[in-house]
């Protein structure tokens, strides 16, 4: 399994995102969509193989997670 590199940056920033991107232009979470997400974006964060997404509080504790059980199953 390849090593997973994941970049958080808190508080949400547009100019992380490409600029025409939704997180970017929208200002809203794009981890979840913006169709069923309605909270606003904490952090912008580099999650492959997702790319920049903006993630809300949620989304960021889902990414977080989802990071440390990856991060054992390499141990």
């Amino acid at each position: 399994m390849e090593p997973m590199e994941i970049r958080i940056v808190m508080p949400f920033d547009p100019a992380f995102h490409d600029p025409t991107s939704v997180a970017a232009t929208e200002r809203c979470c794009s981890q979840h969509g913006k169709d069923y997400c309605d909270q606003p974006p904490v952090a912008s964060v580099y999650y492959p193989p997702n790319g920049r997404v903006s993630a809300c509080a949620k989304a960021l504790h889902g990414i977080i997670d989802d990071a440390l059980s990856k991060f054992t199953q390499q141990q």
